[in-house]
């Protein structure tokens, strides 16, 4: 999933992903990219039944904050109750790496070109095909990307 927040937007995602059978996989993959006074909410849980035996299941919430007065709050959660399992969870949260931007701009980008290629990169993997099969979607995504990239930072 993606979420993209700024201005003084809250985003609230709760997500709930329910092994009850045997021999189930699944990922997910939250990115949020947050900006201005805008917080983000994540709070995802992994439940393995019982019966959910030899499940693999993982779960990442991975957030890009791109103001000092940006906020986000990640919880994944795992409920176990199988013993056979192999099952992940975990929450990063960063900024634009300065580091990437001076090599970018050492090769001929200015500091917006470099801000808004990073900005439109960091979502590309929960894209999937979706300039595919829903271009319109994509575009919007794209755009709202290049309007944070462009944004101030509130002070």
């Amino acid at each position: 999933g993606l979420s993209l927040a700024d201005d003084k937007q809250q985003l609230d995602l709760h997500s709930v992903i329910h092994h009850s059978t045997p021999n189930c996989k699944s990922e997910q993959l939250q990115k949020n990219v947050v900006g201005g006074l805008a917080e983000c909410i994540f709070k995802g849980s992994i439940v393995v039944d019982k019966e959910a035996q030899q499940t693999d299941s993982s779960q990442l919430c991975r957030t890009l904050l791109l103001s000092k007065k940006a906020k986000v709050k990640a919880m994944p959660s795992l409920q176990i109750r199988a013993d056979d399992v192999a099952c992940n969870h975990g929450a990063a949260v960063t900024e634009l790496d300065e580091g990437e931007i001076f090599y970018m701009r050492s090769r001929g980008l200015g500091p917006n070109e470099a801000k808004q290629l990073l900005l439109l990169a960091f979502p590309q993997d929960t894209l999937g095909d979706l300039k595919k099969v829903a271009p319109l979607a994509y575009q919007r995504i794209e755009s709202k990307l290049v309007q944070l990239s462009s944004t101030p930072s509130p002070s």
